[in-house]
């Protein structure tokens, strides 16, 4: 490892545990619920044609999903 990265590892272990995990969960539910509520104004303008092909879309991922998360 270089002296910079030595540095930066040295720094971000001062910082608290709880500290770190806090922050980087902050940031976490900021992006998922600015991408949640963007997409439900997004929604709101939609046409019913492209509506109705995003839930059919939406149902097929699920399902993909669903098929290759099964306990085995």
């Amino acid at each position: 490892m270089g002296k910079f990265s030595i540095k930066l590892l040295k720094i971000w272990l001062a910082i608290p545990r709880w500290f770190r995990i806090f922050t980087l969960s902050a940031i976490t539910i900021y992006v998922l619920s600015s991408f949640f509520i963007n997409g439900v104004k997004h929604l709101l303008k939609l046409d019913t044609a492209s509506f109705i092909i995003s839930i059919i879309a939406s149902g097929i991922i699920l399902l993909i999903f669903n098929k290759h998360s099964e306990i085995k």
